[in-house]
């Protein structure tokens, strides 16, 4: 399981093992029973003050399940409370009679592209509500926030997969392209690595981040001798094309091993030299000149937030929402460009479709799920209409743009959160 996943799942688990020991039952010995008397006591108890809906109950029916697979795989308990047994009466499983039916397979939100404009010029960008600079605002990261947000708007990425990129991980921004294709090393990703498409602009974003915003962090960092004081790192000297990374540690010795295998720890250790000196080898730095953990992306989307929220603006929004956002852009984009007549003949746009695949698909390969029932669990409720849509409104799919489109498909989504024109 990704560490990620371990961090989310941790709370709700630890939550369930203390819910059996005060009533001293030994976690190995715990039955359907005892998780249907917690699920009472979790939903829909009196007494317990902090009662949760339907969402928060079948994430910690997920979480107790991950945990006791695992502990009947290592043989520590012969049957798992979240039992699959089938009823002979209805076919369900128990833990399927447990699972709330309020609660869809997955709850999502997703940005227009103005919406996620508005968030990112008032929450990152120093703008007011009502559109104007905020003579107050006194932002010394935001060439680094904004640079982020679009590479999250821009690519998919998942926050730790975008969060702990390398300089070497990322292509050079191409102005003959408007995306350019890079790689997502497998001990970041979720499963396994991948390739990624990210914009030129936002590279372009990222760029102008590494030689003001970031590039004055790591002279201010060298500058206080915060570099040297550091005993545990490793230079990086190459990385060959096998995707091995050639270091050397501070005592001298060398080393091998695969960009693969770094995960969101390594990474932060690892420093490449430049003509002016040493400088950490990620993308995203503290105002300290420091590799900026990937979770702390959380806290300053959700310090964007408080300001929306302060100057007006009704939007939210959190990094995976992003990868959503875009998701639902290269399908809406996608589906247009296939159902639309696009001056070609039906038997052309056959063609089209034969040679690069339907595209439900192409948008799997791009979010890299490893499953294409997955993408579409995510991504059908908001288009579910869309191909009967613009067979009606034709008129309507010549002249908008993917942009003008997406808003007139958020008018009838609960889901997509769009916002006025300024």
């Amino acid at each position: 399981m990704a560490a990620g996943s371990q961090e989310s799942y941790a709370p709700d688990i630890q939550l369930f093992l203390s819910f059996l020991s005060v009533q001293g039952i030994d976690w190995k010995t715990a039955t359907f029973e005892h998780l249907a008397d917690y699920e009472f006591w979790r939903r829909r108890d009196q007494e317990n003050p902090d009662r949760v809906g339907a969402a928060t109950f079948s994430r910690d029916l997920a979480a107790i399940k991950k945990f006791y697979d695992w502990q009947q795989w290592r043989g520590n308990v012969a049957v798992s409370p979240v039992s699959r047994h089938k009823s002979s009466s209805t076919g369900d499983s128990d833990s399927t009679r447990l699972q709330p039916s309020a609660v869809r397979s997955v709850q999502l939100k997703w940005l227009t592209p103005r919406a996620y404009k508005r968030w990112r010029d008032v929450g990152l960008g120093g703008y007011r509500g009502d559109g104007r600079r905020d003579a107050t605002w006194r932002g010394r990261n935001d060439g680094r926030n904004l640079a982020f947000a679009e590479a999250l708007w821009s690519s998919g990425l998942r926050l730790r997969e975008a969060g702990t990129l390398v300089l070497g991980e990322l292509p050079n921004a191409d102005n003959q392209v408007r995306y350019a294709k890079a790689r997502v090393s497998q001990a970041v990703a979720k499963g396994r690595g991948r390739d990624f498409w990210i914009s030129t602009a936002a590279l372009k974003h990222i760029d102008n981040y590494c030689i003001s915003t970031r590039a004055a962090a790591v002279h201010r960092a060298r500058s206080e001798g915060r570099y040297d004081a550091l005993t545990d790192i490793k230079i990086v000297d190459t990385v060959d094309h096998h995707r091995r990374v050639h270091f050397t540690n501070r005592d001298g010795s060398k080393g091998t091993v695969p960009l693969d295998s770094l995960d969101a720890d390594d990474r932060l250790n690892f420093y490449i030299t430049t003509d002016r000196g040493l400088e950490p080898w990620m993308v995203w730095l503290s105002e300290a000149g420091l590799p900026l953990p990937y979770r702390t992306w959380e806290a300053i989307f959700s310090t964007a937030n408080d300001r929306c929220q302060t100057l007006g603006v009704d939007i939210h929004c959190h990094p995976h929402m992003l990868r959503h956002s875009f998701a639902l852009r290269m399908l809406v984009t996608l589906i247009y460009a296939h159902e639309r007549k696009m001056g070609i003949t039906p038997a052309e746009r056959r063609e089209y479709r034969h040679i690069f695949g339907d595209p439900w698909i192409l948008v799997q390969t791009l979010l890299g799920h490893a499953s294409l029932e997955t993408t579409r669990n995510c991504y059908l409720e908001p288009v579910s209409g869309l191909q009967v849509d613009l067979f009606l409104n034709d008129d309507l799919a010549e002249d908008a743009s993917i942009a003008d489109f997406i808003t007139h498909i958020a008018a009838a989504a609960p889901g997509i959160v769009d916002t006025e024109e300024q």
